[in-house]
């Protein structure tokens, strides 16, 4: 199970993503600047998140421009706090071996 959730969250940029999404949706633009990344890497990495259900993307229009606006999925939600959950339990096992 925690392969399963290491995969998705091995990436620091991923992480950012989540983190930046749990306060609410952002554009694109906004997870750039916070993720501190060029558009092709947080594109790809937005591509992972979306295959795996964690965020979902929405399609706006202003004008004659497109703005992709992100939200984090109750799913993705809950795989990150399982994946925080999995992270406390090995420190917690790691803790009482000293």
């Amino acid at each position: 199970m925690f392969d399963e959730y290491s995969d998705l969250f091995s990436s620091k940029v991923r992480l950012r993503i989540i983190a930046a999404l749990i306060s609410g949706p952002k554009d694109f633009t906004t997870l750039k600047k916070l993720t501190e990344t060029t558009d092709g890497n947080l594109g790809k990495q937005m591509e992972i998140l979306l295959e795996a259900g964690a965020v979902h993307a929405e399609k706006e229009f202003i004008g004659r421009r497109g703005k992709t606006v992100y939200s984090l999925t109750n799913e993705g939600l809950h795989s990150f706090k399982e994946y925080v959950r999995l992270l406390e339990e090995i420190l917690e096992k790691e803790g009482t071996k000293e």
